[in-house]
């Protein structure tokens, strides 16, 4: 049974409620619906469908996925046929890879960007250290070797807001996904002027396009990239539920009880980034209930990774991955790191635990997201992560394999904490509703992917392009506002941080 059989009419973005239920306003009508009374006696709402006007008024509960002709059987559960899906940030990382995988599988995607991530990277002295062609020879590319032609538009979500408009209202995407924020801690903590360029680009950005879409594209859903860094790490161990306590939470206080079921759960952004992504959330859950869109709150784990069949198919269709401080996330620095004989960095004792989710796997959740909208007015929020690990265990991680299959001569050093943060924590993370109810499987082996990745960094390009931008690694962002790099604390024995994380992992499992 595929995840979204049973879906209905009702989670279809090609449902046409315009004029027929007027409930976007905290789910209170000024007009009258068009209804119908059942043999029991029950009130329906009746709807159209875009896609197949000759239904006429139908009653929305009654279609499901596995029964409309619109949807067909595709990797990732049923699918739309020909979905219209744009992608806001397709220049970047994910929002490339994401443009070519769902493309592949027969989406019509379409996406914009302002190259802002190209620039920030330039700004902080660094590149991507996997070259990446101009937009336009990527287009071609893309047409040429997979045959999928992307719509794109060079356009910035905040500072051209009508040229947005326009795109989105020609196009009608039936779902929007959201990469066009800036994604840096260390980026937003540089200054004053950094913070609050990161939280006008994220914010206000995504606050402009929540109202456009609810002028123009409202059964749209809106598929938007969050983190998991939202909640912060509890040191009372506190579970992090994903996005909202569940219902049968309770409050237990002063000899008294209160239910949280379906409260947004407590939330401990670490940074002006995160701060903002924390803004996100509540916009865009304050815009499902005002307006009843429908859309996910991705808390995604650290990324990972360099692969998918779609970006390894050519060099001119290669995704960025960046290394540096500010914008390289932690396993890619590491790798990055061997190759050039930099001792891997842990940030005091090392012992900070994340969720983590390879390339790969996080195009699978997406899609299978994209496939199963959440019904009008819902918010809902998934955990994205396939995998729990410290920070010190995925440094032993890559320089065993850097040494074992590589013969690369690798150490580890514990640095000066630059950030704010506990170096050691509980951390409970539950992230069940991706394999539970939407049929997502990690296929990603993690020391499968970072031998990958010592592949492609080993080559002769990537490897010095490495060189040329190393100094970029080291940080130099201190939460405090001091300018200096940080400073080694130790030089580790590898040996015997290997073995002693083995007999830890052992005694885990």
């Amino acid at each position: 049974m595929e995840h979204n059989g049973k879906y209905t009419c009702w989670n279809c973005p090609a449902i046409d409620l315009a004029g027929k239920v007027d409930f976007r306003a905290c789910g209170q009508s000024g007009k009258q619906f068009e209804k119908k009374t059942d043999a029991s006696g029950e009130t329906q709402i009746l709807a159209e469908c875009k896609r197949r006007p000759e239904i006429g008024l139908f009653d929305p509960m009654s279609i499901s996925f596995d029964e409309c002709p619109e949807w067909i059987k595709g990797p990732c559960g049923y699918q739309l046929r020909n979905m219209r899906v744009m992608i806001l940030g397709i220049d970047g990382y994910l929002g490339w890879t994401l443009a070519l995988w769902l493309g592949g599988m027969g989406y019509r995607v379409s996406g914009v960007d302002n190259y802002n991530r190209r620039e920030w990277v330039k700004e902080r002295g660094a590149q991507t250290i996997v070259p990446i062609s101009r937009m336009n020879d990527r287009l071609a590319a893309a047409k040429e070797l997979l045959g999928i032609d992307i719509e794109f538009r060079q356009i910035d979500i905040f500072e051209q807001r009508q040229r947005l408009r326009e795109f989105i209202e020609e196009v009608r995407p039936e779902a929007v996904v959201h990469y066009a924020e800036c994604p840096s801690a260390p980026y937003s903590m540089i200054d004053a002027e950094h913070a609050i360029a990161v939280q006008k680009n994220n914010v206000l950005g995504t606050l402009g396009l929540l109202f456009t879409m609810k002028d123009l594209v409202p059964e749209s859903s809106l598929i938007k990239l969050g983190t998991m860094g939202e909640y912060g790490t509890p040191l009372t161990g506190r579970p992090l539920f994903e996005g909202m306590f569940p219902a049968d939470a309770e409050l237990h206080w002063d000899n008294r009880q209160w239910s949280l079921g379906g409260e947004l759960i407590p939330r401990d952004p670490h940074s002006f980034y995160h701060v903002s992504k924390v803004q996100d959330t509540f916009n865009c859950y304050e815009a499902c209930k005002y307006w009843w869109l429908r859309s996910f709150d991705i808390m995604q784990g650290v990324i990972f990774g360099v692969h998918t069949d779609q970006v390894a198919r050519d060099n001119r269709l290669r995704t960025r991955l960046d290394i540096d401080e500010c914008f390289g996330t932690v396993i890619n620095r590491f790798v990055a790191q061997a190759v050039t004989g930099i001792p891997l960095t842990l940030y005091g004792q090392g012992k900070q635990i994340r969720g983590y989710i390879a390339l790969r796997d996080a195009m699978q959740c997406m899609t299978r997201l994209i496939n199963a909208p959440p019904e009008p007015g819902q918010y809902a929020a998934v955990n994205q992560i396939s995998g729990i690990y410290s920070v010190r265990h995925l440094a032993c991680k890559v320089a065993q394999i850097g040494q074992k299959n590589f013969g690369l001569p690798i150490q580890i050093q514990r640095v000066e904490n630059p950030r704010v943060e506990a170096d050691e924590h509980p951390f409970e993370v539950l992230y069940e509703k991706l394999p539970k109810q939407f049929g997502f499987e990690t296929k990603v082996d993690l020391d499968e992917e970072i031998a990958r990745m010592f592949e492609l960094f080993l080559t002769d390009e990537v490897r010095a392009r490495i060189e040329q931008r190393k100094h970029a690694i080291i940080p130099r962002t201190w939460w405090s506002g001091i300018k200096r790099q940080v400073e080694q604390l130790e030089l580790l024995n590898l040996e015997a941080e290997i073995r002693d994380d083995e007999q830890l992992y052992t005694i885990n499992e």
